[in-house]
């Protein structure tokens, strides 16, 4: 009678695991499936002052000229967050803005090669970054590595384009000096 009851009991257990399995699938299905709208409680477009009020710890830091032809960025920064995106622990995360909205962050993170250093911080990061998000968006729309020769420095990224929005994980090598740096940039698609 226990042999019945232990078997029954196993097969119940293999049953719920399959089931959670099949759970689990489909709710990567749905993620890959869903859109990016913004950047954690901000939609792209939201305005400097209702950012504001979402995040009072929101402070201007500096202006970005990328164009001469066309007004620089707003770049803030927020006091007290704390700079984990997927896991990862960033240096810095800023909120950029143009015409007075929301369009992009930019997370950087630097690391230092040390005398024991075969893997540093950054290099980790952007394999792990890059692997959760090809789970969740399948195969980046734009991946290049290039090989700077004078001291061998590896540069490293790839681009996802999901629905309205456009992220790019960029790993560039120690070259002089002794750091090398990831960025994560997610801006609302400039081509949409």
């Amino acid at each position: 009678m226990q042999t019945r009851t232990s078997t029954a009991s196993v097969l119940i257990m293999i049953g719920i695991m399959v089931l959670s399995g099949d759970a689990g699938l489909a709710q990567s299905a749905i993620r890959k499936a869903g859109g990016i709208e913004g950047f954690r409680e901000l939609k792209w477009g939201t305005s400097i002052e209702q950012a504001s009020k979402t995040y009072q710890d929101l402070g201007f830091e500096k202006y970005v000229v990328s164009n001469s032809k066309e007004e620089p960025a707003k770049v803030y920064v927020r006091r007290v967050e704390l700079g984990e995106i997927e896991d990862v622990k960033f240096d810095s995360i800023e909120y950029w803005f143009k015409g007075g909205h929301f369009y992009q962050i930019r997370a950087v993170l630097h690391s230092r090669i040390g005398p024991r250093t075969l893997v540093t911080r950054a290099e980790n990061a952007f394999d792990k970054i890059n692997g959760r998000l090809r789970n969740r968006y399948g195969d980046p729309s734009g991946n290049k590595v290039d090989y700077v020769t004078e001291f061998i420095v590896v540069v490293k990224e790839a681009t996802w384009i999901v629905n309205h929005s456009a992220i790019t994980v960029k790993y560039e090598g120690a070259g002089r000096t002794n750091e090398d740096l990831l960025t994560l940039t997610m801006q609302e698609n400039p081509k949409r």
